[in-house]
C-alpha cells in the first residue's frame, strides 16, 4: 500500500457514520446507497482524491437528510380534506388540460372556415402561442404560490381564462385568435395550473404520485368531453355559442374547483409589493442554478420534449384523419378516444409509479409511446381500424409523462422548492414548445402526406426515454431499484 494512501484522514470518513445510519435507517424512495452513487456520478473519485469524494458525500447526504426531513412531515395521506383536495384538481385541470387535449377540435374547424386562408403551419401558432403562455408563466406562479399560496391565482386565472375563451367566440381575423385565444386565455390557464397542481403535495407523499395521476386524469375527462361536445354543438347552435358555452362550462368547473381547495401551509407574512413579487420570481425562472442538478436537468429536457410529443399528436390528429378522408365525425371522435385511452393510462401509471418506482415507470411509458408511432401510426394511421388502434395505444401510453413529471420533479427536490422548480421545468418547455409545434405543422408538406410529422414526433419520444435514462442515471446509476 502506498505511502499516501496511509496518510489519508480517517477523521472525515468518520462523519459519515451518523450520516450513512440516518439514511439507511430511513423508509424514503431512494436506492441504498445512492448518497455514494451520487458522489461517483458527479465525477469525483475516493482513489483519485479522497478529500475531495468525502467532502461530496458529506454535501450529497446532507441534502439528503433534508429531503428526508420533507419525508418525515405529516402528510395525511388520505382524508376527507386531502380527497377533496384531489378532486378539486382534478376539476381544475378538466377545465385546462381538457382544452390543451382538447386544441385540435378547435383547430380543426378554425383551419376550415374562419382561417381557411392560413397554412398548417400559421394556424399552429395560435396553439403553440397558448400553450407557451401557460407553461412559460407557470415559472412566474410557482414563486408567487409558494409565497401567497392558492387562491389569489385561482381566482385570476379563472376570470382571464373564461374571457379568452368567449372573446375567441366573436374572432374572424387572425390577430383576433392571438389576442383572445393565445394570450389571454394562455395567461389565465397559466395562473391556474401550478397552484392546483402542486396543493396536491402539501396533502400527500408515498401516495403522491397515485393522488397526481388521478387529478389529472380530469385532463384526460376533459379531451373526451370536449371534441364530443364541440362536434355537436357545431352543427347544432354554430361555432360561436360553441365556444361560449365551452367558456361557461369552465367557468362553472373552475368554481367549484376553487370551493373544495384547501392549503396546509401557512404563508409567510411579505410587506414586499406586488411588482417585487413578480420581479423575484422573474429571477427565480432564470435561476439556471437549478440545472447543475444533473437528475432535475435530465427531467426537464426530457418533459419539454414529451409535451412537443404529445402537443403534436393532440393539434394535428383530427386535421390528420381529416386528410385522410375520415368522415368529419370520425375526425372529431378519435380525438376523444385518443384521451379516453389515457384515463386508463393515468390511473395505471399512477399505480405503478408507486409500485416501481416513478422514473422507471415514466421511462417504460415514454418508450413504448415512440412504439406506438413507428409501428402503428406509420403504416396503418390511414386505415380506419389502424387509426383507432393507434389512438387507443398511445393514449394509454403518452400520458405517463404528463402524469408523473410533477411527481417525479418532487422526488428529486425538497418540498419548500417545489414550486420553483416545477416552473424552471416548465419556463424550458414553453420555449421549445413556441417553436416545436410550428415546426412540426411546417413537416406536413401537402394536405394529404403527414409522414414526415409522424417520424419526427417518434423520433422525439425516443429523445425523451433517452433524457430520462440520463435522469434516472444521474440518480442511481445502472443499478435496478424502485426509483
Amino acid at each position: 500500500m502506498s505511502p499516501e494512501l496511509l496518510e489519508i484522514p480517517l477523521e472525515p470518513l468518520s462523519l459519515l457514520a451518523p450520516v450513512v445510519t440516518k439514511i439507511e435507517s430511513s423508509n424514503s424512495n431512494q436506492c441504498t446507497n445512492d448518497t455514494l452513487e451520487t458522489a461517483v456520478a458527479s465525477g469525483v473519485s475516493f482513489r483519485t482524491n479522497p478529500a475531495e469524494f468525502t467532502e461530496a458525500v458529506i454535501e450529497t447526504s446532507e441534502e439528503n437528510i433534508n429531503e428526508e426531513e420533507d419525508e418525515d412531515e405529516d402528510y395525511p395521506e388520505g382524508g376527507i380534506e386531502a380527497w377533496s383536495v384531489v378532486l378539486a384538481s382534478f376539476l381544475g385541470l378538466f377545465a385546462v388540460f381538457g382544452l390543451c387535449t382538447s386544441m385540435g377540435a378547435v383547430q380543426a374547424y378554425v383551419a376550415v372556415y374562419q382561417l381557411s386562408n392560413k397554412s398548417e403551419s400559421q394556424i399552429s401558432w395560435i396553439f403553440s402561442v397558448f400553450i407557451f403562455f401557460i407553461f412559460l408563466l407557470a415559472s412566474y406562479v410557482g414563486p408567487i404560490y409558494d409565497a401567497y399560496g392558492p387562491y389569489q391565482l385561482i381566482i385570476t386565472g379563472t376570470f382571464l381564462f373564461t374571457l379568452g375563451l368567449i372573446t375567441t367566440s366573436f374572432c374572424v381575423e387572425y390577430y383576433q385568435f392571438f389576442l383572445a385565444f393565445s394570450v389571454c386565455t394562455g395567461i389565465g390557464g397559466a395562473l391556474l395550473v401550478t397552484p392546483i397542481v402542486s396543493i396536491i403535495g402539501q396533502w400527500f407523499d408515498k401516495r403522491r404520485a397515485t393522488a397526481m395521476a388521478l387529478a389529472t386524469v380530469g385532463g384526460s375527462v376533459g379531451g373526451i368531453v370536449y371534441p364530443l361536445m364541440l362536434r355537436k354543438l357545431y352543427s347544432s347552435i354554430g361555432y360561436p355559442w360553441a365556444l361560449r358555452v365551452l367558456g361557461f362550462l369552465c367557468l362553472g368547473l373552475l368554481i367549484f374547483s376553487l370551493l373544495l381547495m384547501k392549503t396546509r401551509m401557512t404563508t409567510p407574512e411579505d410587506s414586499r409589493s406586488i411588482r417585487e413579487t413578480v420581479t423575484r420570481a422573474a429571477t427565480n425562472m432564470f435561476d439556471y442554478h437549478q440545472l447543475q442538478d444533473l437528475r432535475f436537468t435530465g427531467l426537464a429536457v426530457a418533459n419539454f420534449l414529451g409535451e412537443i410529443g404529445i402537443t403534436n399528436c393532440q393539434t394535428f390528429l383530427t386535421s390528420y384523419a381529416l386528410a385522410q378522408n375520415h368522415t368529419e365525425g370520425f375526425s372529431y371522435s378519435i380525438l376523444a378516444i385518443l384521451n379516453a385511452s389515457g384515463i386508463a393510462g393515468r390511473i395505471i401509471t399512477g399505480f405503478l409509479a408507486d409500485k416501481l418506482g416513478r422514473f422507471n415507470t415514466v421511462i417504460a411509458s415514454c418508450a413504448m409511446s415512440a412504439l406506438t408511432v413507428f409501428v402503428v401510426w406509420l403504416p396503418f394511421g390511414a386505415t380506419t381500424a389502424g387509426l383507432i388502434a393507434f389512438a387507443l395505444t398511445h393514449g394509454f401510453c403518452n400520458v405517463g409523462i404528463v402524469a408523473l413529471a410533477p411527481a417525479c420533479c418532487g422526488q428529486i427536490c425538497r418540498t419548500r422548492d417545489y414550486g420553483k422548480r416545477y416552473g424552471f421545468m416548465y419556463f424550458v418547455a414553453s420555449v421549445t414548445i413556441l417553436i416545436g409545434v410550428p415546426i412540426s405543422g411546417a413537416l406536413i408538406t401537402n394536405e394529404k402526406d403527414y409522414t414526415n410529422f409522424i417520424i419526427f414526433d417518434g423520433v422525439v419520444y425516443i429523445a425523451t426515454t433517452l433524457a430520462l435514462l440520463y435522469s434516472r442515471y444521474a440518480a442511481v446509476g445502472f443499478r435496478w431499484c424502485k426509483w
